[in-house]
């Protein structure tokens, strides 16, 4: 019965990285969301090309302004006018000031940029200075290289971009079209096939008869591997029967992994457990952390040989939705991080100040939905975040409500102010 630093560590042991001579795929950047990086991307050019202009304002000698100052400010004549994406058409002299705009290269000659702000351009406009003027004012003076960008300032030719396993996301994709790339190699995502079980189960929509249950998990599944990364293949609902879960199993071993919800446990029709370890191997078949204690491991034997012969991992998870979902936040996401070549495997965790009380009955650790919130110096946790008049709504509501999962050891009998182990949700 691992703890869930052990069970972590063992579903990571039996689960495959990306195969890059298989797995990596040149991508067009406008399709590359959410994929992970398969190769060092390093710059063919520097950023800028050119020293630039940081501010809105006039190039200038910052020597011709060393004296200025408010009550005796220097004026100098305006020469050109430099945009962004057009090239100064000559240098700056002595006494002289191009007007520039940020982002255009620094005229030569011109050894620093002085915003307009510091300057008699009208304070209020919007758009060209209507004055049309011939000469500026300055007010105060200004150090050489000051608002000026130097060459290769923000990228060096060669340097690294983006290193392999960088998640793939719109800051990733405006620095790789930054550099002029079109497409970038990244990992496919992985296939993950999603099966609940459970004679109860009813599709949601249709009316709900005594003894039966909405089949929520496969739903809140296919989300969440959607959400890190992965594409859910659902491959609907397996019954209570063995023909039936290996029936649905043997399909998903065509996926990259397999994840269940429910049959989990050990009563006469949970039988998943049962079926694995005649496809495979149990890696571990209870945690030592509740809700979802019941959840198991292991790895599945694909049939006959082709390009993918290694072990799919299985993830056999909670039928309770509460459950169901620590399961997956805790086993398969570091998992699926892994198949999705990212370096980051871990589950993010912050140390929090409990702001309510928790006491864990019964001989194992546990898992709570909860609600994170930063605070002044660090952050807060509050154990029991079901929304006012949720009654006795119990666990369910206290998930929908929740951002967050709070560790909690066997045995803590939590107070408010008690430092809480927490892991953040993705989008807290």
């Amino acid at each position: 019965m691992p703890d869930y630093e052990t069970a972590v560590k063992l579903v990571l042991e039996n689960t495959p990285a990306p195969n890059p001579a298989r797995d990596a795929v040149k991508t067009p950047l406008s399709r590359c969301l959410g994929m992970v990086c398969a190769e060092d991307v390093s710059s063919g050019i520097d950023l800028p090309q050119r020293a630039s202009c940081g501010p809105d304002g006039y190039a200038l000698h910052a020597e011709d302004i060393a004296a200025a100052s408010k009550g005796s400010p220097v004026t100098l004549r305006i020469g050109e006018t430099v945009r962004a994406g057009v090239l100064p058409r000559r240098a700056v002299a002595r006494g002289e000031a191009a007007r520039v705009m940020t982002g255009s290269v620094l005229p030569r000659g011109a050894d620093c940029v002085v915003r307009f702000e510091d300057t008699d351009e009208p304070s209020g406009k919007s758009g060209p200075n209507p004055d049309l003027p011939a000469t500026v004012r300055f007010f105060v003076p200004a150090a050489p290289g000051s608002g000026v960008t130097p060459a290769g300032a923000m990228l060096k030719r060669k340097s690294v971009l983006l290193p392999k396993g960088t998640p793939l996301g719109p800051a990733q994709v405006s620095a790789l079209i930054a550099v002029g790339r079109t497409e970038v190699k990244a990992f496919r995502k992985p296939v993950v096939a999603v099966i609940a079980t459970g004679d109860e189960l009813v599709a949601p929509g249709r009316p709900l008869r005594p003894g039966k249950t909405y089949n929520s998990n496969a739903s809140a599944l296919a989300a969440a591997i959607t959400r890190h990364g992965g594409v859910p293949k659902l491959l609907g609902v397996a019954r209570d029967d063995k023909a039936s879960v290996l029936r649905k199993i043997t399909q998903g071993l065509e996926c990259d992994a397999i994840v269940t919800s429910g049959g989990a446990s050990k009563g006469d029709y949970d039988l998943v457990r049962l079926v694995l370890g005649e496809l495979g191997e149990v890696v571990f078949a209870t945690l030592d952390i509740a809700p979802g204690r019941a959840a198991a491991f292991g790895v599945a034997r694909r049939k006959g040989g082709g390009k993918r012969r290694a072990p799919v991992p299985v993830f056999v998870l909670a039928g309770p939705p509460t459950g169901c979902l620590i399961n997956f936040e805790t086993l398969a996401l570091p998992a699926l991080k892994k198949m999705s070549g990212r370096t980051d495997v871990s589950h993010p965790e912050v140390e929090a100040v409990a702001a309510d009380s928790f006491a864990v009955k019964g001989p194992f650790s546990f898992a709570i939905w909860s609600q994170l919130e930063k605070t002044g110096g660090g952050y807060a946790v509050r154990l029991n975040p079901a929304p006012s008049g949720a009654g006795g709504a119990g666990f369910l509501a206290a998930m929908a409500a929740s951002n967050a999962l709070a560790i909690l050891p066997r045995g803590a009998d939590v107070k408010p102010g008690d430092k809480v182990r927490v892991l953040p949700v993705l989008g807290w």
